[in-house]
């Protein structure tokens, strides 16, 4: 994954895990919140990267969290540019 990607993902995960609550805090949501504190060391695994991209939104906290909206609207730019770029690879 490109370092300026990694780098947009940094505060928002920074800002959602310090301290962790709501769904973030929950025991069933280990692997997710392991995967936000990776991506707020920006040392991420691929397997970091599946757990965020698959996540649905309500993982990450309540719909009217904002810090939990930054967060996935940069997920959703990263899986964008990853989309073409796999396009541009795949022509």
């Amino acid at each position: 994954m490109p370092l300026h990607l990694r780098q947009r993902l940094r505060g928002p995960a920074h800002d959602l895990v310090s301290p962790a609550r709501g769904p973030l805090a929950a025991r069933e949501n280990r692997t997710l919140l392991s995967a936000v504190r990776a991506a707020s060391r920006m040392r991420m695994t691929g397997a970091h990267w599946i757990v965020l991209l698959t996540a649905g939104r309500k993982s990450f906290g309540s719909p009217r969290s904002q810090r939990a909206q930054l967060l996935y609207a940069v997920l959703e730019q990263v899986a964008a540019q990853q989309a073409v770029r796999a396009g541009k690879a795949a022509s």
